[in-house]
């Protein structure tokens, strides 16, 4: 009797291990399946993200190398057309004013490379070349033409202002002579007395002649 119930006890413990290692089995295999699934999509995605072999080969000194070839395709193609204008800026060093001057190109520029428009341009910088406006400048270390310098001319206050060039130009000899003025009044028209307006000007020579 005894011995019927161990071997009974012994049938239920075979069959419980079976079945729990049936399911240690069966969950084994779902999980791999779960992982190889994952596995298989991720390198899907991989492969839809690779770059492509012609990208690979386009290194930063080919893209370096492109650009350089276009600019220097511009440079050798350039040619001044009708359209262009060209703005000349003339800056005055002393008062930093700016005078702008923009015309039509001449008939004679027509067809002219950079280097030979420039030539024709001396003493102005090529600034830049914009759409259809190319841009000069040049400094000139003098007041621009919208100041009035009062000095002396001979014995009389004369009035003198720049022109766009820099040069001094003589507008006016008043009648007020210099002997008339203290010698420190002498000291300073011989320096110049810039005014930035006609009125101040008139001012300035009233003052004098008073």
């Amino acid at each position: 009797m005894f011995e019927d119930k161990r071997r009974g006890s012994k049938k239920i413990s075979i069959l419980i291990v079976g079945i729990i290692l049936f399911m240690v089995f069966s969950i084994s295999y779902y999980l791999n399946m779960d992982i190889e699934d994952e596995t298989n999509s991720f390198s899907k995605i991989n492969n839809d993200l690779k770059i492509p072999e012609s990208l690979k080969n386009l290194t930063k000194i080919d893209v370096n190398n492109v650009l350089n070839q276009d600019k220097t395709t511009i440079e050798e193609d350039f040619v001044l057309q009708k359209s262009y204008k060209i703005n000349y800026i003339t800056i005055f060093t002393i008062c930093e004013h700016r005078i702008e001057k923009k015309v039509d190109l001449p008939i004679s520029y027509i067809g002219l490379s950079e280097a030979e428009f420039m030539e024709k341009n001396p003493g102005w910088n090529l600034a830049e070349i914009n759409d259809d406006m190319i841009v000069l400048t040049k400094e000139i270390e003098a007041y621009c033409p919208k100041h009035f310098i009062i000095g002396i001319e001979g014995e009389y206050i004369a009035i003198y202002s720049y022109n766009d060039n820099g040069e001094k130009m003589l507008i006016e000899e008043t009648d007020i002579n210099i002997n008339t003025l203290t010698p420190e009044d002498q000291i300073i028209l011989q320096s110049g007395i810039v005014a930035d307006t006609e009125d101040d000007m008139e001012q300035k020579i009233e003052g004098f002649s008073n």
